[in-house]
């Protein structure tokens, strides 16, 4: 009877001891996560300061260099003297690093010739060379608002020399009667988000391998010892506090990456254009984007492969990409062929877009488009449903060399355009069954853009049932009316 007294005293002795270290590992465990996130959080508050202030001597530089340089600019320009004129903008951007090309843009009189030239920090050669700007410089903000009042900053948008977001400091010219006669921009590169990224990966990948080993070594004390992962419990809920800090912050992110699509309803006499995108995740991969340039609608819808973080990025680009090419170029086949050669360059993820393009002539109701392996969009006549053929092509970013061609079709007034991602036929029920291409046809009701994307969205709804989205679920709905 001592024996078996002792014999259980020491048995609690070992479970004593087996759970007072169980404790010390969950609570290794809970500070190393807390250590590793504070960590992460402030390095990204320094990089934001250092951002801001980078941001703000560079933003100083171009606002101090534009000033100085104007008064002898408004002489040379009075006196018509253009190589003076070019040796001191090539001597701004050899004296200011921060400064990578200056534009100066005769302004555009009432026989619409357009007169400029780009001046610019020549890489390749190591030097400053010149350049005749050769698209439509009186569509960007920095030459419309350059000619008004004493210095402008325009949005970020991608430069057509560099592939790069840039940002343009302008201020008008003036001759000697006060007329604005040109406009005169510093262009400052934005390399500051990307390199946000990298950190924030790089942080999350440091903090990921010490919970990995205090979390094997707690899974071998659990199995002598379950009794101790009652209290263990308490601890991870300090974990998951930490993990809805991170969820709000994915959160702004997604209000972010939402305010980047159109948030404009397009409805006039020739047209009516609605979308919707609900992701899968916090942040997703999908896209849809258009816009009205001289007369014709262009727009396009992509699915980057993926969710979460490094889709949305991807995503982010590929958007900022179709809008810069779509800003000059009319042909859908060159549009999908700029973008697939920007998101080639240097993508060692191997990340890729299926994505489709298509311009929309609003005077005759042709209809050009590219598709780089997406989904077939449907066209809508009355109470009949056809699907517009598109010819196979590779994903945007899957190789550069590929030839991409466009095709046509006629497009009635009264039709209807839709498209969609992969979201919408592949959106799964409880059963794991999928909503089908069947589902959609039946699905298709309402006179409106925005009615058809509403009863496609109950369809959906109601036929998943409250299941967990499997994937980003993207529509883009074009009414033509003639």
């Amino acid at each position: 009877m001592k024996f078996l007294r002792n014999l259980k005293i020491q048995g609690i002795g070992v479970i004593i001891a087996a759970a007072a270290l169980l404790e010390v590992t969950t609570a290794v465990q809970y500070f190393s996560i807390r250590s590793a996130i504070s960590s992460q959080i402030e390095d990204m508050a320094q990089r934001d300061l250092r951002g801001t202030n980078h941001t703000v001597e560079v933003k100083n530089i171009a606002e101090e260099t534009i000033a100085k340089v104007l008064p002898e600019v408004e002489r040379l320009t009075e006196l018509g003297d253009r190589d003076s004129l070019h040796k001191a903008l090539q001597q701004v951007v050899k004296e200011h690093p921060e400064i990578v090309g200056v534009d100066f843009t005769y302004r555009v009189g009432e026989d619409g010739v357009r007169d400029g030239y780009y001046t610019f920090a020549d890489e390749e050669n190591g030097g400053v060379a010149d350049t005749v700007i050769g698209f439509d410089f009186t569509e960007r903000s920095w030459y419309r608002e350059g000619l008004h009042g004493d210095g402008f900053w325009s949005e970020p948008y991608m430069s057509h020399y560099y592939e790069v977001l840039m940002s343009t400091f302008s201020r008008p010219v003036h001759n000697s009667k006060g007329e604005v006669v040109a406009v005169i921009g510093a262009d400052i590169p934005m390399t500051e988000l990307s390199a946000l990224s990298v950190q924030l990966y790089e942080n999350q990948k440091r903090a990921l391998i010490p919970v990995v080993v205090f979390q094997l070594f707690g899974l071998v004390i659990l199995g002598f010892l379950i009794y101790g992962s009652i209290r263990s419990a308490r601890r991870l809920n300090a974990v998951k506090a930490e993990k809805e800090f991170m969820n709000r912050e994915l959160g702004i992110a997604s209000r972010i990456q939402q305010a980047m699509l159109p948030t404009e309803k397009l409805s006039d006499e020739h047209l009516c254009v609605a979308g919707s995108q609900v992701p899968a995740k916090q942040v997703g991969g999908d896209l849809y984007d258009y816009f009205i340039r001289d007369g014709k609608l262009f727009f396009s819808i992509g699915d980057v492969c993926g969710k979460g973080i490094p889709a949305a990025i991807f995503m982010s680009m590929t958007q900022a990409v179709f809008r810069s090419a779509a800003s000059h170029v009319n042909d859908p086949s060159h549009i999908v062929h700029s973008m697939n050669v920007q998101a080639s360059r240097g993508n060692e993820t191997g990340m890729f877009v299926t994505l489709f393009v298509g311009v929309l002539d609003l005077a005759t109701g042709k209809l050009r488009y590219c598709n780089a392996g997406h989904e077939h969009p449907l066209v809508i006549t009355g109470k009949s449903v056809r699907t517009l053929k598109a010819k196979s092509h590779l994903p945007i970013g899957a190789m550069e060399e590929t030839h991409y061609v466009e095709q046509e079709t006629q497009i009635a007034p009264g039709d209807m355009i839709m498209l969609f991602t992969d979201g919408l036929t592949e959106a799964m029920n409880a059963e794991h069954a999928l909503f089908g291409k069947e589902r959609v046809l039946q699905a298709i009701d309402g006179d409106t853009p925005l009615q058809l994307l509403d009863s496609m969205s109950q369809a959906v709804a109601g036929f998943v049932r409250g299941a967990e989205q499997s994937d980003d679920l993207t529509m883009l709905a074009i009414c033509y009316k003639g």
